[in-house]
């Protein structure tokens, strides 16, 4: 009988526009040498798992947004005392006073070993060794641990494991001129895509100030701002970049149908940010893009600069934004070795069943583990309080 892992999360269901959501769901598919078990919602037919090995668990009563209200997490919490019955734990949540209190007190008084993914990186990294509590905390990039390396004062174990992307089918030219069609784009105009938050403010600064440049080589050129409205404030963001841009030349939507076969047909996905508060390290849609062979240009920032092929320009310089922009679509043999490089990262780094397997080398040495390290572990952990 294969042990069994369970993923403590927000709830795992239909639509997939999370990082963290896609994490578990790519995970549990994944899985080989466990038993994988979800927590997902009532009454969902939870057909993403339909002929699969993965048990969706309803302890949830809703969805929920991206972020779980309070009474969906104590839900969750009696859940996870009453009903929980895994040889291991999960935790992929991005760190939180009360989700790290919580699954400290519950993993404690249940004596189940715990593996703690950070879901997104903190926009400040003093006092994260209050909020790990995993007997093996995975960072989702090198530089995510060297930040909580340097804020730790005795780091629990930590693992580096990048993100997954499942096998990304390329979309048809009948759905990219569809997608295209949708927006009302031309369909040979060069089209560049900002798949981002709106209240990212400086990044969407960024890709305005460089529209400039790039249409003055390329007169054609269409932007599409495909924001998700992840805030109260993203509707009133939106609707002041609709009225300082040129509504045919610019895209500012918060609902594209189909955002594979939008990108699959860009020229570019532009994502130069300074801050990934709120998102996972590599976000999902950026791997998606380069697996299908799309140019990546962002600022080189953080976790991004570790994305291999994808271009990186410097840091807040928009000019070589827009330079990097007009140089992908005049330079078709640059273009093709940057498709390459970014499809060879992903098949060696990001691939699902490679990144599985890392993860099922830690849950395997954690389901052997001998009593008297777990009371070494609840040791350490009542030191932390």
């Amino acid at each position: 009988m294969l042990p069994t892992v369970l993923f403590v999360s927000k709830p795992i269901a239909a639509p997939f526009h999370d990082g963290t959501k896609c994490l578990v769901r790519d995970l549990a598919l994944g899985c080989r040498e466990h038993h994988a078990v979800v927590m997902g919602v009532r009454g969902d037919p939870a057909t993403w798992a339909a002929g699969s090995n993965v048990e969706v668990a309803r302890a949830y009563p809703e969805g929920g947004t991206f972020a779980p209200t309070l009474g969906n997490n104590l839900r969750a919490a009696c859940w996870l005392v009453t009903s929980a019955r895994t040889d291991v734990w999960h935790f992929v949540f991005a760190p939180n006073p009360r989700t790290s209190q919580v699954g400290r007190w519950l993993s404690r008084w249940r004596r189940v070993p715990v593996v703690q993914t950070v879901a997104s990186p903190p926009r400040d990294f003093r006092g994260i060794e209050r909020l790990l509590f995993g007997d093996v905390v995975v960072a989702q990039s090198d530089w995510t641990k060297r930040r909580i390396l340097a804020n730790c004062r005795r780091p629990p174990p930590i693992e580096v494991i990048p993100p997954p992307v499942p096998n990304v089918a390329p979309p048809s030219p009948e759905r990219v001129h569809a997608a295209r069609q949708a927006l009302g784009i031309p369909a040979e105009a060069p089209l560049f895509v900002y798949p981002g938050d709106l209240e990212q403010t400086a990044a969407v600064r960024a890709v305005e100030c460089a529209m400039d440049a790039i249409r003055a080589r390329l007169p054609a050129a269409v932007f599409v701002f495909a924001y998700r409205p992840k805030t109260a404030a993203a509707p009133e963001l939106a609707r002041e970049l609709r009225e300082r841009t040129n509504p045919e030349r610019v895209r500012v939507t918060g609902d594209v149908q189909d955002i594979l076969a939008l990108v699959a047909g860009a020229t570019a996905v532009l994502f130069p940010v300074d801050d990934l508060w709120g998102k996972v390290d590599l976000p999902i849609v950026l791997l998606e893009c380069m697996a299908l062979g799309v140019p990546v240009i962002a600022f080189a920032f953080g976790p991004l600069c570790e994305l291999g092929g994808i271009v990186l320009v410097s840091l807040g310089d928009r000019t070589e934004l827009g330079v990097a922009c007009v140089r992908v679509a005049e330079d078709a043999r640059w273009r093709g070795a940057i498709a390459s490089a970014e499809q060879r990262a992903i098949e060696q780094k990001h691939r699902a069943s490679v990144v599985v397997r890392q993860y099922e080398r830690v849950y395997a040495g954690l389901t052997g583990e001998p009593g008297d390290a777990l009371r070494r572990r609840h040791a350490r952990l009542a030191r932390q309080g």
